[in-house]
């Protein structure tokens, strides 16, 4: 039934597409020689999706059409993907589109030869659909020394969230979802499962090896915003004090209290059960482990509701807005979260570019790669503006795989949600504050007079954040996090921070 729907709606698309061409004063590729039919190589990190084959076949339909071009998407599992990215940027691979992020060291790349540079010339020939919509601050974010390293999403939007459990086992331990609405009583739900965990099989928190909790249990639990998470040269400032942002206070992390007093709740965490004690070995995903119920939790937006409830194979899930107070803000942030970059080695960078220009800015290519089929995978409300998650949605989620392709614009629909979700979005963004409440949008550090000092720092922080994050210090975990500060001292952390204040100044006051 499947491949016959696929069928059909590989003819509505035909006749979609024959028409949207025809509204078209031309192709916006037509100037372009494109007489050669390429294959292009783009390798992003995840899993893949029950239907995203059916789904690519369908957007290489299109594309060999406009573009004479088919795009081979491999997908690489995300505790191998920093490993396996040097790899492909080494030419190990034949490569060309790579998913790029600071937590894999864009910057890196971007200097060291990594990344393929491109000028503005280049985008303008061969993207111009990009030239003409993409956002033009976004551009800042991706540049080094007069030349882009990437292309970002065209989406910045706000997205604060909570944390997902089951019905069935609040009820277990006697606790209700509504008196779960801060991190103390989180904290308590967490413990009374991790009593049974090694039974039941249930841990509090079975997360993946590469994702420790320093994201919510730092810098949202202490009403931080923050730059360069998950990098050595990770800043935050805390936007409760009442006072105004200063430069002197946008503090390296590990020299804040809360760092320490996070590192500490994690060891705690692990004493009393809350990893499973074997959490190094595992690369499961969270998400897969609270779907087959052998995680008690799972932190998302309260938008993902529909996949949530259709990917849980027993039980009823619920949200808990435990993350949220008086005193939360909310921003949208950066364009570049993630971006798509051009390999150096890359033998099609001109038609990788193309191509990524049709994924992003195609009407149908891009309507595809983002949400799916439409009937199955979402539906659309009447003016458009909206999607509602459709039957199949857990088989491919919108935005699922065009967030780590980097395809996404403020331009596609929204999630239309149940007002009892609905509720929670709304409360975040009536809470959005301006973007110079903290003026880091569009600034991106200069960081080549540090560079071997900051690959050194890199290595020490990937070295020592996992077991922070898990807490596997145990009780040497403030001796530990004092051994790690001296080490990133002697190697001149302040003084990077000191010029990473000072280019930000900069940068502020001359806009």
């Amino acid at each position: 039934m499947k491949r016959f729907l696929a069928l059909m709606l590989a003819l509505v698309l035909c006749l979609s597409c024959c028409h949207a061409l025809a509204e078209q004063e031309e192709n916006p590729w037509s100037g372009l020689d494109l007489s050669e039919y390429v294959e292009i190589n783009f390798f992003v990190p995840g899993f893949g999706f029950e239907d995203f084959d059916e789904i690519m076949e369908l957007a290489n339909a299109r594309m060999k059409e406009l573009i004479n071009t088919k795009v081979n998407v491999t997908f690489v599992p995300y505790g191998d993907y920093g490993t396996k990215l040097s790899l492909f940027l080494a030419g190990d691979e034949d490569v060309d589109l790579v998913y790029g992020a600071y937590w894999l060291d864009f910057a890196g790349y971007a200097r060291n030869g990594g990344y393929k540079g491109f000028d503005w010339d280049f985008v303008e020939k061969y993207m111009p659909l990009t030239a003409k919509n993409q956002a033009p601050t976004s551009w800042n974010e991706v540049r080094f020394n007069g030349l882009y390293y990437g292309v970002t999403n065209n989406q910045a939007g706000i997205g604060f969230g909570g944390t997902w459990t089951r019905q069935e086992l609040l009820d277990k331990y006697g606790f209700k979802a509504e008196d779960i609405d801060n991190y103390d009583k989180m904290i308590e739900y967490l413990y009374a499962v991790a009593k049974d965990a090694t039974t039941t099989g249930i841990y509090p928190i079975n997360a993946q090896n590469s994702y420790p909790m320093d994201g919510g249990w730092f810098t949202g639990r202490n009403h931080m915003m923050d730059t360069n998470a998950g990098t050595a040269l990770w800043l935050v400032w805390k936007y409760n004090t009442g006072k105004p942002f200063a430069y002197e206070d946008f503090k390296w992390f590990a020299d804040t209290d809360e760092y320490r007093q996070f590192c500490l709740q994690m060891a705690d965490f692990y004493k009393n059960g809350v990893f499973p004690s074997s959490v190094m070995n595992n690369d499961t995903l969270i998400d897969d482990n609270f779907y087959n119920g052998t995680s008690a939790i799972l932190g998302a937006l309260p938008n993902n509701y529909k996949t949530i409830q259709d990917s849980v194979k027993e039980g009823t899930p619920v949200f808990l807005n435990n993350g949220w107070d008086d005193e939360c803000v909310t921003r949208r942030g950066n364009y570049m979260i993630y971006a798509t970059c051009f390999t150096n080695n890359s033998k099609h960078t001109e038609r990788a570019a193309v191509a990524l220009d049709c994924m992003k800015n195609d009407p149908i290519v891009n309507r595809l790669l983002v949400g799916g089929i439409e009937g199955r995978h979402y539906t659309l409300t009447e003016d458009g503006k909206h999607y509602i998650p459709g039957p199949e949605s857990a088989d491919f989620p919108w935005n699922a795989f065009a967030n780590n392709a980097a395809i996404q614009n403020d331009s596609n629909p929204t999630q239309l949600m149940d007002a009892e979700y609905q509720k929670y979005q709304d409360m975040y963004e009536a809470a959005e504050v301006p973007a110079d409440t903290f003026p880091i949008n569009g600034f991106n550090y200069d960081a080549s007079k540090y560079d071997a000092e900051l690959s050194a720092l890199n290595a020490l922080f990937s070295e020592y954040r996992f077991a922070f994050g898990f807490g596997l210090f145990g009780d040497q975990t403030e001796a530990k996090l004092d051994e790690f500060i001296a080490q990133c001292k002697a190697l001149g952390i302040d003084e990077i921070v000191k010029d990473y204040r000072q280019q930000m100044q900069a940068f502020n006051e001359a806009k």
